[in-house]
């Protein structure tokens, strides 16, 4: 183990899949094609050339489906599922009931974390809820940050939880849910406290553009607009779209 590992299991608790059906031994981890197609490029495709290269015998690609709206990483080779199963117990199918590999050090535990938040969590930002009949800045603007964690598996948000606190952090739990009658409860939890959410950029930070770039505008302007694209925040970044210009300064 070390902490570029601890960092790729992350990335596969959180978007990963692991399959022996028919006889056939196939490792993928996928996102979406247009929030996360550099994060693949610049990110987890070399970074798994680095770790596995060798054992694989080939260079790693990244596949992307434009139809489906999807891009990952699709590795069809018996051998390499094999080793990730013996070494670190990785299971097939699907990832309610997991084996966490016990991480020797804080090292560990931050990249470890962080490759999990960058594929599975998100990083949003709120009003301030306190009622008040004078429109300000906070009530106005999505200024206050939150980092939250949401996985169908309770043992994966357990284990998260108090890796999180063994780092210093105050996570807090979200009663599980279910969206859908015929879907599976999701778990989650939160770092909701700037301190908390200053602390995670600090220590741990992310990789993946599709969380950094929300930070960025935030660090510029002291908030982020909610539900805008990949595409729009780098527009914001590069000075061609105002964040302003998603609000109309009435209050929903």
């Amino acid at each position: 183990m070390n902490k570029r590992i601890a960092e790729f299991l992350g990335w596969y608790f959180g978007d990963g899949c692991l399959s022996t059906k028919s006889g056939k031994f196939e490792f993928t981890i996928t996102g979406d094609l247009k929030e996360e197609i550099s994060f693949y490029e610049e990110v987890m495709v070399p970074q798994c050339n680095k770790l596995f290269g060798k054992l694989l015998k080939k260079e790693v690609k990244l596949r992307k489906y434009p139809s489906v709206g999807v891009c990952g990483i699709y590795i069809f080779n018996k051998n390499f599922v094999n080793y990730l199963q013996e070494s670190y117990g990785l299971k097939a199918g699907k990832k309610l009931n997991v084996n966490i590999p016990n991480f020797q050090t804080l090292e560990e535990k931050r990249h470890f974390l962080r490759g999990l938040f960058d594929t599975d969590g998100s990083i949003y930002f709120c009003r301030c809820n306190v009622k008040t009949k004078k429109v300000n800045f906070y009530n106005t603007f999505h200024s206050k940050p939150k980092i939250k964690l949401a996985t169908i598996s309770e043992g994966l948000i357990k284990k998260a939880f108090i890796m999180l606190t063994e780092l210093g952090f105050s996570p807090r739990f979200y009663s599980p849910r279910k969206q859908r009658p015929y879907e599976n409860t999701m778990y989650s939890i939160v770092l909701d406290t700037k301190i908390n959410v200053e602390k995670w950029l600090l220590e741990i930070g992310f990789r993946s553009q599709k969380h950094s770039t929300k930070v960025e505008i935030w660090r510029k302007y002291g908030f982020c607009p909610p539900h805008t694209t990949f595409a729009q925040r780098q527009e914001i970044i590069s000075g061609k779209m105002s964040p302003f210009s998603f609000y109309s300064f009435k209050r929903e």
